[in-house]
């Protein structure tokens, strides 16, 4: 944990490190009175404390999630939300919910008010309160969430009210996952996001469909549905433009699809493969690879002049293009040394830098939104596909999945402070979650539809 105020900063590692000692302490029962309400004290003289998600360890923050007020009259929606809630925190790897069985209190005294030593008693450091109604022909709910901050007596930390359909439940609770998870650690939360991804067409062994679904495997909406085999998705930033590979014509050729209104443009054609990367954060630009003769090289497609202009002139394989959030630099993957590594260009031109040394095999890279990280898959020693990340100097290689397995298609959540992967297990395929240190590892077990070559992006609006 880390500490934010005006005190010195050596003082506030003290004060964190205090806490922290303190509340495992709470956690385990080992707390006098005396002890819980010198805690209290400290807690409420300074700012608020944060969990530091570069820094979280083992200990997962509890957090209770009682009854709601006005739960007796749509209780199944009530219960559908808070499954959604408590599977949000538990993906994080950083919160966990309390059993309702320990609670003392069913429910706070009213939506502002709580007793806090009786859910501080139970080891409680925050509750997450609400009121629920629905309108006269129940299509329409309107529901308040509180998050109270047990740690400091602090009553309503946070609070939402929202009002939508029944039939969006899902993506409430997602928002105020977000909100809980902010509140915590001061950074946006990954929870009311959505991947694009490619998922086998039923009915056909070799079709590919595009879909798109909320992170957790729900609410899965069609985005390309025609029979053909359709490949690497790739969405730009607006969330208006959907470019992917499709061989619908018998070769493997890239196009856009306006997701607004279906119209397609075709960017390549002949018999080479292209491939999409990733676009420029302003959304001008996709990078893309495209093989003509043997040869595969990385090219920018300009979207509104409808020009493609070529980046890299090599013999050999170069593929997998990632922008950097700059929109100045981008990673790829050559063979150039004689194996697949990872590179380093510049978009304006010049001789492309060497990135990764370590290892055989190297690829499939995808730069960090907000940090020179950047992700990608290698083969370790023991010959399994494992997820990595190394930072743009070439510093600080790490090994995030076990060796022992074979993880692929590393996305980064739009706040970049997650990790979504897969896995190939036999002939099923699972996706994880972690955090960007790798650890917090989660198996989203909820999935429901496969989801090959993820791209994590933002909620698109309805």
């Amino acid at each position: 944990m880390r500490h934010t105020g005006r005190d010195p900063a050596h003082v506030r590692r003290i004060i964190s490190q205090w806490l922290t000692v303190w509340l495992r302490r709470l956690l385990t029962g080992g707390l006098s009175a005396i002890g819980i309400a010198a805690l209290f004290s400290l807690a409420s003289a300074q700012s608020r404390v944060y969990i530091d998600v570069d820094q979280a360890g083992g200990d997962l923050l509890p957090l209770a999630l009682p009854q709601w007020f006005g739960e007796a009259e749509a209780p199944e929606l009530a219960s559908r939300m808070k499954a959604v809630l408590r599977q949000d925190l538990h993906n994080s790897g950083l919160f966990r919910i309390l059993d309702p069985a320990t609670y003392i209190d069913a429910r706070p005294q009213s939506l502002d008010t709580l007793h806090v030593q009786n859910w501080a008693a139970i080891g409680a450091v925050g509750v997450i309160a609400g009121k629920l109604s629905l309108d006269a022909d129940a299509s329409e709910m309107v529901i308040e969430l509180i998050l109270h901050d047990v740690l400091q007596q602090q009553s309503r930390l946070v609070g939402k009210e929202y009002r939508a359909s029944r039939s969006r439940y899902r993506e409430v609770a997602h928002r105020f996952s977000d909100v809980v998870f902010q509140a915590f650690t001061g950074e946006p939360g990954p929870f009311n996001t959505q991947v694009i991804c490619v998922r086998p067409h039923s009915g056909k062994r070799r079709s590919k469909d595009i879909v798109r679904m909320d992170y957790d495997g729900h609410g899965v909406t069609v985005l390309v549905e025609d029979g053909a085999l359709n490949l690497q998705p790739s969405v730009s930033p607006d969330g208006e433009s959907l470019a992917y590979t499709s061989y619908r014509d018998g070769f493997p050729n890239l196009y856009i699809r306006q997701l607004s209104t279906g119209q397609e443009q075709q960017i390549t054609s002949g018999p080479g493969l292209a491939l999409p990367g990733t676009w420029s954060r302003d959304g001008q630009y996709l990078l893309l690879s495209q093989t003509g003769d043997g040869n595969s090289d990385i090219f920018s497609y300009h979207r509104r002049s409808r020009r493609l202009k070529r980046l890299t002139t090599y013999w050999g394989i170069d593929v997998s293009p990632s922008f950097a959030p700059d929109g100045q630099r981008f990673v790829f993957t050559s063979d150039r040394s004689g194996a697949p590594q990872l590179y380093i260009a510049e978009t304006q031109g010049g001789s492309p830098v060497r990135l990764t040394y370590s290892g055989s095999y190297n690829t499939s890279p995808v730069w960090s939104p907000n940090a020179d990280t950047i992700a990608f898959v290698g083969r370790s020693e023991t010959y399994s596909l494992d997820i990595y990340t190394i930072g743009a100097d070439g510093r600080g290689l790490r090994r995030l999945t076990d060796a022992d397995g074979s993880y692929e298609a590393p996305a980064w959540s739009p706040n970049g402070r997650f990790l979504m992967y897969v896995e190939q297990r036999g002939d099923t395929w699972l996706r994880y979650l972690m955090r960007r240190d790798g650890q917090g590892k989660q198996l989203l077990a909820s999935d429901e539809a496969v989801c090959l070559a993820p791209q994590w992006i933002a909620r698109a609006t309805p």
